[in-house]
């Protein structure tokens, strides 16, 4: 698990960027909480794996429309996009040091009150919307 969250941290193809601030990360929280970091984490990563996702397809005998469907996404993609969605949320804010914006994601997906969790219920509601109108596709 910290391999592929150290992947995700890559910014411009530099692990050891990546490694130094996870590892400051984790010493950020060492330091903030009493609680088991692996737990915490483990937890925020479980809440905000999507099981469902959208995908769209062009139609090119009508016009070229959209087609959007959903599908369930294999154990693999689902661990790497939950990490991706916790990293692109930490990158937005450049007020505060990445170390500190990463550990409070994950202290907010972990307590089920974080804007990616919104996200998570958001995308849900809309792939259920759209099993009604897909026909080809076991759900």
């Amino acid at each position: 698990m910290n391999k592929n969250l150290i992947s995700q941290l890559l910014k411009n193809g530099k692990t050891t960027t990546s490694e130094k601030i996870w590892l400051k990360s984790l010493k950020f929280f060492y330091k903030s909480l009493t609680k088991n970091p692996k737990k915490v984490i483990n937890k925020a990563i479980t809440i905000v794996t999507p099981f469902l996702k959208v995908k769209q397809l062009k139609q090119k005998r009508k016009r070229f429309q959209l087609k959007e469907f959903p599908f369930i996404i294999n154990g693999k993609n689902r661990i790497s996009l939950a990490l991706k969605s916790i990293i692109n949320k930490t990158g937005k804010n450049t007020n505060v040091k990445t170390y500190k914006k990463l550990i409070n994601e994950l202290l907010l997906t972990a307590s089920n009150s974080g804007n990616l969790v919104n996200v998570k219920r958001e995308s849900y509601a809309y792939a259920f919307v759209k099993k009604k109108y897909f026909y080809y596709r076991w759900f």
